[in-house]
């Protein structure tokens, strides 16, 4: 069973904090005000807005080997226990499929101490990646890419704000990137039915300089001339790199289609 195959109400969705989700492209200001490096918790929502062909030719898969269904089209923003594509290999192929974003962590209530939905972890810092045994294993054996066009991380609070960071040449459209993934199965009880899915979690690491004027982590964001490593060299090679992608080539989306861009005021 992939992930597509379970509704996302097996699995709940947490309550939020109360935020301000800007709309994709846009921000609630005209300046954007640089936060303390302090501010490390990863807000999980991206977008992949790359067409299935484009994600073939990205990451170097056959038609045979892109498990995604016919007529697969890019959708709504992608918030955790949400399925999401993912690349990874198998036997040495790159294939496409969806999991679902976050590996699940059996919980027990605290007043009752009975089983209740699991918790999503949805992102694997650098520094356990390689040192937890939550982690450990998919590190060595079952590492991914997930695409994406961008992702948001929120600064302030009450309301919380949604920033957008995308990569692009100059003020050219946005490139599609892979973010360094790690996969799983998850085999189980949700709401005491058995269920069999594989997950997913993006590695986080500390961020560029430009990244850093407005949060204290980011997403490793993998330059597709090391996707080969990223997928399949030795454990060695693919943690060296879990680093900062250059802040020269990413950019702030800010109102009325214009951006913030390493090296501009902030």
């Amino acid at each position: 069973m992939r992930a597509r195959d379970v509704p996302a109400i097996v699995i709940g969705v947490a309550a939020r904090p109360r935020q301000t989700v800007v709309p994709f492209g846009e921000t609630a200001g005209s300046r954007v005000p640089p936060q303390p490096a302090g501010t490390d918790h990863m807000c999980n929502l991206y977008t992949n807005l790359t067409t299935h062909e484009a994600m073939r030719q990205l990451f170097g898969v056959s038609w045979e080997d892109s498990l995604l269904p016919d007529g697969w089209q890019p959708g709504d923003p992608i918030h955790p226990k949400s399925s999401a594509v993912v690349a990874f290999s198998d036997n040495g192929r790159v294939c496409l499929d969806e999991m679902q974003w976050g590996f699940l962590l059996p919980q027990l209530s605290k007043r009752t101490g009975k089983p209740i939905l699991p918790k999503a972890v949805t992102n694997a810092r650098d520094d356990k990646v390689l040192t937890s045994g939550f982690w450990m294993e998919s590190m060595e054996r079952r590492r991914c890419l997930v695409p994406a066009t961008a992702y948001c991380e929120y600064v302030g609070r009450e309301p919380a704000v949604g920033l957008w960071f995308e990569i692009a040449d100059d003020d050219g459209p946005a490139e599609p990137f892979g973010f360094a993934g790690i996969w799983k199965m998850f085999r189980g009880l949700i709401r005491g039915e058995e269920h069999s899915f594989a997950t997913f979690a993006i590695a986080t690491t500390r961020p560029n300089e430009f990244v850093s004027r407005y949060h204290g982590r980011m997403p490793v964001i993998v330059a597709p001339e090391n996707y080969g490593d990223w997928l399949h060299g030795s454990v060695k090679d693919a943690a060296k790199l879990l680093r900062p992608h250059p802040g020269g080539a990413m950019r702030l989306l800010v109102p009325g289609g214009g951006f913030v861009r390493s090296g501009a005021g902030s």
